[in-house]
């Protein structure tokens, strides 16, 4: 049962490393659990290109935490995170 876990568990970490990936090179349009409960579908990026030179991170590392995601929020304009663990579906564009 463990091993299966374990499997579980490696798979989860590819798809959110194949996910943070999808952010850097484009659009990315995806869902995840917010920390209310409620469900938030968003659309997002990492991508200078995209969100433009005026919306790129000014401080150190935006994408630097294994349990969260930082993403530009194309929809509302603006910076967002959320916890891996919550993400619950995704697609590049």
């Amino acid at each position: 049962m463990e091993e299966n876990y374990d499997v579980m568990e490696r798979i989860k970490k590819v798809n959110i490393q194949n996910f943070k990936n999808a952010l850097h090179e484009g659009t990315v349009e995806f869902k995840y659990k917010k920390k209310d409960g409620s469900i938030r579908d968003a659309k997002g990026t990492l991508n200078i290109d995209v969100m433009g030179s005026e919306n790129a991170p000014t401080g150190s590392g935006y994408n630097v935490s294994d349990t969260n995601v930082r993403y530009y929020d194309l929809n509302s304009e603006g910076w967002r995170s959320f916890i891996c663990d919550n993400l619950i579906e995704w697609k590049s564009k």
